[in-house]
């Protein structure tokens, strides 16, 4: 028997029509309730029933077509698929979950269902099969909504161009199906490349999201929070000239400048050596620099990501060590393309070297903390984060020669080096030419 999520665990497409016949409680609701003999029923408001029907043993065990009205999608029970009679539905919803964010929708979205079932199984495999409009020549897949991952899942299979036919197998009992159309070539299957767990790829100049995955779930973000500081800094400079005294809080590990307490760098340094170094102790005197407390900073932090529409992002302190300090990658975003765009960031995010000094002369040099600063791309902004809670992260903005321009975030990478690997195979997808 299948169980059907209530509408506030979806997100739902809901055309620009009067909504009539429907309600649930709280939200809208396309699911299913239980009728004698624990037959699921749609409720189903404005959908369209194509096929709604008993079909017995002998009529499965001879083959069996359900076919659409439109004539772009029908589904193929092969025989002797099925050894006992079934309920066999076949509906256009009026609702249905969220599309995908790297894709368009190219199809109808049809809901099927073939039961009973165990676990939404059938023990043998049914072909899908859709078509496509002559008009569309980007690569495109059958995709099935998956209830146990609450995600669309594409399918493998075949095309036949002269027909315009996609088709495919699978042995789940009911679910959504539809055609989506890469906005990346193939995207799935370089996903299947990709060790980081969240990743979201969008095209600066037309804001098209080229490619996504678990860019809604929150996570630690680690040192990306310094991006966040290093804004807010700036919002509250005190001048690039403004002395500042390291003390002895401000010494955290891995990551920081070697200083003595007492050593004086000025505003500007302390900001390079946040960004370039991502050096805590840096990060940590530059928030004083400004006179405001930690706490009042911190404020000033969560304030400014709301400001922005970063929803689910919250801050506690400055340097990225707290697991606390969360996000999403659509929510940094939102933050990595609106900083990348100030001259300020790229000049302070993206030099492979960089000397900064004491008042007393002291010089520091320092390498930048993202090995990927020398492909071959224009790179306009970059910043890599660490932490065993967070994993690997890693946010960069860089420009191919012909002027295309890309926004890319990984985050939560397992494997030692995968974030520079998942970058590179990312950037490489959507510049290289």
């Amino acid at each position: 028997m299948t169980n059907f999520k209530q509408a506030t665990n979806y997100k739902f497409k809901i055309p620009n029509k009067k909504i009539s016949n429907l309600s649930f409680g709280i939200g809208i609701l396309f699911g299913i309730v239980i009728l004698t003999f624990g037959i699921p029923y749609h409720a189903l408001g404005q959908s369209e029933i194509i096929l709604s029907q008993r079909v017995t043993k002998s009529d499965l065990q001879t083959g069996y077509t359900i076919t659409t009205q439109e004539k772009d999608a029908y589904i193929t029970i092969k025989p002797n698929t099925l050894n006992h009679s079934a309920f066999v539905e076949l509906i256009k919803p009026e609702f249905y979950p969220a599309t995908l964010l790297d894709k368009d929708l190219v199809s109808n979205v049809y809901h099927y269902a073939i039961l009973p079932a165990t676990d939404n199984q059938l023990s043998n495999s049914i072909a899908l099969n859709m078509l496509y409009s002559s008009e569309e020549a980007r690569y495109k897949e059958i995709y099935i909504f998956d209830q146990n991952l609450s995600s669309w899942q594409n399918l493998e299979g075949s095309i036949n161009t002269k027909t315009r036919t996609l088709t495919a197998q699978t042995s789940q009992a009911s679910g959504f199906i539809a055609v989506f159309a890469d906005h990346l070539d193939k995207s799935e299957y370089l996903k299947e490349k990709i060790n980081s767990e969240s990743m979201l790829i969008l095209d600066a100049k037309t804001g098209e999201i080229l490619l996504e995955r678990g860019s809604e779930i929150q996570r630690p973000i680690a040192s990306l929070t310094k991006l966040m500081t290093a804004a807010v800094f700036l919002d509250h400079n005190p001048g690039w000239n403004a002395k500042i005294s390291m003390k002895a809080q401000d010494d955290t590990i891995p990551s920081k400048i070697y200083v003595k307490t007492g050593d004086v760098f000025t505003t500007h340094d302390l900001f390079y050596a946040t960004l370039i170094k991502s050096a805590n102790n840096a990060a940590k005197a530059l928030a004083r620099s400004t006179g405001l407390t930690h706490q009042e900073f911190v404020d000033k932090m969560n304030q400014k990501a709301k400001d922005l529409g970063m929803e689910n992002t919250h801050y506690v302190e400055v340097t990225g060590l707290s697991s606390e300090n969360v996000s999403t990658a659509h929510d940094l975003m939102i933050l990595s393309k609106n900083l990348f765009a100030d001259m300020t960031f790229l000049q302070a995010t993206t030099p492979k070297y960089f000397t900064i000094a004491t008042a007393t002369g002291k010089r520091i040099s320092m390498q930048n903390s993202n090995k990927l600063i020398n492909l071959p791309y224009t790179i306009l902004g970059s910043k890599t984060g660490f932490t065993y809670e967070a994993g690997r992260c890693l946010t960069m903005k860089a420009k191919n020669k012909s002027g295309k321009e890309v926004v890319a975030i990984t985050l939560g990478a397992d494997q030692i080096g995968a974030q520079w690997d998942d970058m590179r195979i990312l950037l490489d997808a959507t510049l290289k030419e």
